[in-house]
């Protein structure tokens, strides 16, 4: 059972999120948005951060006591959550990236303006004990998962992240090369086809695994 708030960004969504339950420690994903860092800061609250794999899975466990946030990254990564959900009680899931895929953990939040024409909007969805309130959102994603399949069908041989299913709501194909010469190849045959080509995020340590995401990531909008 989930409340459902409304805020105008999502940084909005988790920093209500991180007063509400009084959070003084969250652990974050390095590869993660320096907004969402920043408003963590912002709030009085330890960032504690942690790696990821190949998958984009937590490369460490958890106490069942922390909060951890989790990116559902590219919107591919459905099955993750669906893990670290029946590991973790306080998971907050950060769904900017899959708008339209139901409520999971303590509470998710998600970003309109990144799947929908409009300015900005997050909805926050916190777990209750009551009555659901959570209003059912009509998934308007099928050309978007239409051109999923175009571009794996594409570049899934080439591509080293591997999809064993199509995902429910994606927010983009990411194209994971295998070396940057091959990556801006790519990327800079999309641009001369007029797609917008974002670097995801902020440039990371090469000692890190991540590193290879900064590097070598392509993210395909799919509209």
């Amino acid at each position: 059972m989930y409340e459902k708030l409304e805020f105008r960004y999502a940084r909005e969504s988790l920093k209500y999120l991180i007063k509400l339950f009084n959070i003084k420690k969250l652990y974050l994903p390095y590869y993660l948005c320096d907004v969402i860092r920043h408003s963590v800061i912002a709030t009085d609250c330890k960032p504690m951060f942690y790696h990821i794999n190949d998958k984009f899975f937590p490369a460490i466990e958890f106490d069942k006591s922390d909060y951890i946030l989790y990116p559902n990254y590219f919107g591919v990564c459905e099955d993750n959550v669906n893990k670290l959900e029946k590991l973790y009680p306080k998971l907050i899931v950060d769904n900017a990236h899959a708008y339209y895929l139901p409520p999971q953990g303590l509470a998710c939040f998600n970003s309109k303006r990144k799947f929908l024409q409009v300015p900005y909007g997050s909805e926050l969805y916190v777990k209750k004990e009551a009555e659901l309130l959570v209003a059912d959102t009509i998934c308007n994603c099928g050309k978007r998962i239409e051109k999923f399949k175009y571009y794996n069908d594409v570049y899934g041989e080439a591509n080293l992240l591997k999809f064993d299913k199509t995902p429910k709501s994606p927010f983009c194909y990411p194209f994971l090369a295998k070396t940057e010469e091959e990556a801006n190849i790519i990327a800079n045959k999309l641009i001369e086809e007029g797609k917008i080509i974002y670097r995801y995020w902020n440039n990371l340590p090469q000692s890190y695994n991540e590193y290879k995401f900064y590097s070598r990531m392509v993210p395909i909008p799919l509209v």
